[in-house]
């Protein structure tokens, strides 16, 4: 497939070409508490080639390999077509690389006999289903298995096989009237080991979804929070990550103000962090989608913001640097500046430390979905206890958070020593004027726990 993808680039006339032919074979099994409920099995197969010519950046996809020459063809014309309106673009100089990238495992799910797969679903299915006041619960086994090549005009060859697998289940509990949900995740890696053996978790999980029948609604207002290493990692993701995505900043003259490199965003004690090759997480690879290694980018080091993500587009455009975050979720869709793994790095207090420190407030846990706007953030978390005289007290649920991120950064007062990168992910992007929505699964988060002195919550 090399030699294929490098002779028709060859015949572009573009300043730039490079062409990108993937093959994904996924596989779900979805359980109605222990009954399989479907099996599917899909091949997608497909690829993308991009062209800046005379300033002007364009792609195009094609299914066939048979249509590659037409792909090339038309990337090129677009590219110099759209010159016309903005011949700005241009690449932040990149190493050549030749590499061939083997998922790192130690046990294959694809050499996993179908039939044990749905017995360790089964198997935690049923210990979910005997947890009291738990009356139905709804699991999905999922594998992915992508093969990708990459080359360029530039010399760079690279083949990478990129495998993940991951348990979910949806867990659902009813006292009366009363019903609560909670979601459970397991996996999210190359290695089909993480998902063996995970039974404390899983009673565990179980035993929260019944206990969320008697928590009482939390009480609306500003409240000193710890919010734990889950919702940390949802907080950081929501509310600053984003905002960290360079082609959103590129023609946000307004976000550039704010987010002026060197300006302190936080207490010392603060260090955000993507890192794309952080070992064995949901979001982690080895090159994003123009052949960029990832890496480990610090976005807050001490409090003071240091970093962005980049594209090579968006690298030359900010005078900024490689970060290998340039990724499409698939073949059919242009790349955007995306997180890989983000994270709070770990802290010095324990967590009885932030417990004294927050006096009274709330323990809140679990992400549970969210959204941006600018600087602006809200998002839920899953369950949540109060905090009196520096003691953990009743369990709270029907949490709502909000805030301005620059004020919350600023509010977060201590950060502890409990650090967990949290399994699951995925997040949603549209780039900013368009509504090609990408949900991209390898996205991943973490974080220790953090005592945020001022939180708007809202029922």
């Amino acid at each position: 497939m090399k030699h294929t993808l490098v002779k028709h680039i060859q015949k572009s006339d573009a300043d730039f070409t490079d062409a990108m032919f993937e093959e994904t074979r996924s596989t779900t099994i979805s359980f109605n508490k222990m009954e399989i409920q479907n099996v599917i099995s899909t091949v997608i197969k497909g690829g993308r080639v991009t062209a800046l010519k005379n300033g002007g950046y364009a792609g195009a996809s094609f299914t066939a390999i048979e249509n590659l020459d037409s792909a090339v063809r038309q990337a090129c014309k677009s590219a110099k077509a759209m010159s016309v309106f903005d011949n700005t673009n241009r690449l932040f100089p990149a190493p050549v690389v030749e590499d061939d990238v083997k998922a790192d495992m130690t046990t294959d799910p694809r050499t996993v006999d179908f039939d044990e797969k749905v017995r360790m679903a089964r198997d935690y299915l049923s210990l979910v289903l005997s947890t009291r006041q738990v009356f139905t619960a709804f699991g999905s086994y999922n594998e992915t298995d992508t093969y990708k090549t990459y080359v360029n005009s530039e010399g760079s060859r690279i083949t990478q096989e990129i495998v993940q697998c991951y348990f979910t289940c949806r867990i659902m509990s009813k006292n009366g009237n009363t019903t609560e949900s909670l979601g459970l995740a397991l996996g999210f890696d190359s290695d089909y080991n993480r998902l063996l053996n995970r039974h404390d978790q899983v009673e565990k999980r179980a035993n929260l979804a019944a206990d969320l029948l008697k928590a009482e609604p939390i009480k609306p207002g500003v409240h000193r929070i710890i919010a734990d290493q889950d919702l940390a990692g949802v907080f950081v993701h929501e509310a600053f990550g984003h905002l960290s995505e360079s082609d959103d900043t590129v023609n946000n003259t307004s976000l550039q103000q704010l987010l002026v490199i060197g300006k302190p965003l936080g207490n010392p004690c603060m260090n955000i962090v993507d890192q794309g090759d952080y070992p064995h997480a949901s979001g982690t690879y080895v090159y994003d989608d123009e052949g960029v290694r990832s890496r480990k980018t610090y976005l807050v080091k001490d409090g003071i913001l240091s970093g962005r993500l980049f594209s090579r587009l968006t690298a030359h455009q900010l005078n900024g640097s490689l970060t290998g975050n340039y990724r499409a979720c698939d073949y059919r869709f242009m790349p955007l500046v995306r997180m890989s793994n983000i994270y709070i790095e770990n802290g010095k207090s324990t967590f009885d430390e932030l417990l004294e420190e927050t006096g009274s407030g709330y323990y809140l846990c679990g992400g549970k979905g969210g959204q941006t706007m600018g600087d602006l953030f809200t998002f839920g978390a899953q369950y949540g206890y109060e905090i009196q005289n520096g003691r953990l007290g009743k369990m709270v649920k029907d949490i709502n958070i909000s805030g301005n991120v620059f004020e919350t950064l600023n509010n977060i007062v201590l950060v502890g020593n409990d650090f967990k990168m949290s399994e699951g992910g995925g997040c949603g992007k549209t780039r900013a004027g368009l509504f090609d929505m990408q949900m991209l699964d390898k996205s991943g988060t973490g974080g220790p726990s953090v005592l945020i002195k001022s939180v708007v919550i809202g029922g």
